[in-house]
């Protein structure tokens, strides 16, 4: 697994409403602290580190605060470009089947533009196809975790970390087929 398909992966983990199955488990620590990327794998650690301090219902409770209850740090992406326009709509279609051509097929009740289920889809999806998702949506998640930065929010530990992880993936891409702007890849 490539160092991109490992972060992807475990940022999706950790961006999941939180279980205390991953927060016990000593693996999802071991994949953590292999990661090459430093920043990445400080803070990820970080976040881990602070949610161990919380009970689960308590880092269940600040996780449905601050991503299900609020527009302004929700984690479906392109909410931040359309709102609830009609072209959300069809960005999410483009996204649904750019997972469906990479092999990642969704539910019916599933949206693609999820963080966490966007994540996943860049650990398994061939390069270029997640570089596109990633790269359309990079604003997006910057914009979170600035916001989550604002109020020192713990989860932003995790997006920071993400965001370090997926620019140097995406500084490797010289391609000319990288969409540069997102409502092309959307």
């Amino acid at each position: 697994m490539e160092e991109h398909q490992k972060l992807c992966k475990l940022a999706s983990i950790l961006l999941q409403y939180p279980e205390r199955e991953w927060l016990e488990d000593e693996q999802l620590f071991y994949e953590i602290s292999k990661l090459a990327n430093h920043t990445a794998r400080k803070r990820f650690l970080q976040f881990l580190d602070h949610a161990k301090t919380k009970a689960i219902d308590e880092l269940c409770e600040l996780y449905v605060r601050t991503f299900d209850l609020s527009d302004r740090t929700t984690m479906y992406l392109t909410y931040y470009l359309f709102g609830d326009q009609k072209e959300r709509g069809q960005a999410l279609l483009k996204l649904k089947e750019a997972f469906r051509r990479a092999g990642l097929e969704l539910t019916e009740d599933e949206l693609p533009d999820y963080l966490p289920l966007m994540l996943e889809f860049a650990a398994v999806a061939p390069v270029n196809d997640a570089k596109n998702v990633l790269l359309a949506h990079h604003k997006a998640i910057k914009g979170l975790a600035d916001r989550l930065q604002e109020v020192n929010h713990p989860y932003f530990f995790v997006l920071d970390g993400c965001l370090a992880g997926m620019d140097a993936f995406l500084e490797e891409t010289n391609g000319a087929d990288i969409p540069m702007r997102a409502e092309e890849a959307t």
